[in-house]
């Protein structure tokens, strides 16, 4: 579910910055899902080519999941015709994803962090009915990739985590935005074990 949610974002931004600017974007795709850094210690974003021959890109980087503590109980067992099974309870994570404007000139990197912030202004909740095509590119064979909800908040960080942050990912600071994708749910439909429901009880007494 990571790949089909963020490779679903980073083309709807694409689609959406094409609209908005097209002048710059028309036959560009500038928001690409992508590290920071290669393992080796080189940059890893390679940018577009806009209507100065500026380059310039949006990489969209997972930098932290966590478990959405919320649903936790929920109930560990369904009944299927006429048996009962037990199955593991589905677990729902939060990710945390960093949009990073890069690009050879600073006035560009805004112009891209400005129009990141309008994108998710005007799109904070991505569901079936507002587009339809949610899951166009997961495989009929995968279905434990459908995405239900992708619902989108921008996460506030302070100064020292900021710093933190970029230190950890081995880059220099850009222009960026930080946000808190929600929540993305897994679940095992295998069931561990299944049996007859219970129709009675009987207490004997002695």
């Amino acid at each position: 579910m990571l790949k089909p949610t963020l490779e679903f974002l980073t083309e709807e931004l694409n689609l959406w910055l094409q609209l908005r600017d097209p002048l710059n974007f028309q036959d560009a795709k500038p928001a690409t899902l992508t590290t920071l850094m290669k393992p080796d210690g080189k940059f890893a974003v390679s940018g577009s080519s806009g209507q100065a021959n500026d380059k310039f890109s949006i990489a969209v980087t997972l930098v932290n999941i966590e478990e959405e503590s919320t649903f936790k109980n929920q109930p560990h067992y369904r009944q299927v015709n006429s048996k009962v099974q037990v199955v593991q309870p589905p677990m729902n994570i939060n990710l945390y994803v960093l949009f990073s404007a890069v690009a050879d000139t600073y006035p560009t990197a805004l112009t891209l962090l400005n129009h990141l912030l309008a994108f998710f202004q005007a799109n904070p909740v991505f569901d079936q009915s507002s587009h339809p095509h949610l899951n166009a590119k997961v495989s009929p064979a995968e279905p434990w990739n459908l995405l239900q909800r992708i619902v989108v908040d921008f996460y506030n960080i302070s100064f020292e985590q900021q710093n933190n942050l970029w230190a950890a990912l081995g880059a220099k600071y850009m222009p960026s935005a930080l946000y808190k994708i929600r929540s993305i749910t897994y679940t095992d439909q295998s069931p561990k074990q299944e049996g007859p429901p219970i129709t009675e009880i009987n207490i004997s007494s002695r």
